[in-house]
């Protein structure tokens, strides 16, 4: 009885770790791998443009930018969201990484997370934005 507790507790805790597949979507005239990256950093915090910094030499003078959005603490909180709510874990941030050649989105990576962004969130979506358009084919 015991060992089946403590299986059902460790299954559990595993269980609220888990992490959605992200979604990628890359337009097919994006010519790869790209010669260089700008940062829009208008809203990042300091410590996530210091990590994007440390992963990349941007150039602010090319044309394809690189826009992080993110929410942290999302709540559902709405009463037509029940089926939603019994269903499964709601999200509690959202990271979105575009690449963007004006206001046209090249390429884009988007992941919901069941914690609040963090550093490692960032390098870890900055990863694959590396191996699909920087350095596509390069295993890491």
């Amino acid at each position: 009885m015991i060992k089946m507790l403590l299986i059902m507790a460790a299954l559990f805790f595993v269980g609220c770790d888990k992490k959605s597949p992200p979604i990628i979507k890359k337009d097919t005239n994006l010519s790869t791998p790209v010669q260089c990256l700008a940062l829009n950093d208008i809203t990042l915090d300091k410590a996530f443009k210091s990590t994007l910094n440390s992963l990349y030499t941007f150039d602010q003078k090319c044309d394809l930018q690189l826009f992080v959005s993110y929410k942290r603490d999302i709540v559902c909180n709405s009463p037509y969201n029940p089926n939603r709510k019994n269903i499964g874990p709601f999200p509690k941030s959202f990271l979105n990484m575009e690449v963007r050649r004006g206001f046209k989105v090249e390429y884009s990576y988007y992941v919901d997370l069941y914690h609040n962004v963090n550093e490692s969130d960032i390098k870890e979506a900055f990863a694959r934005v590396k191996k699909d358009i920087i350095n596509p084919g390069v295993v890491q």
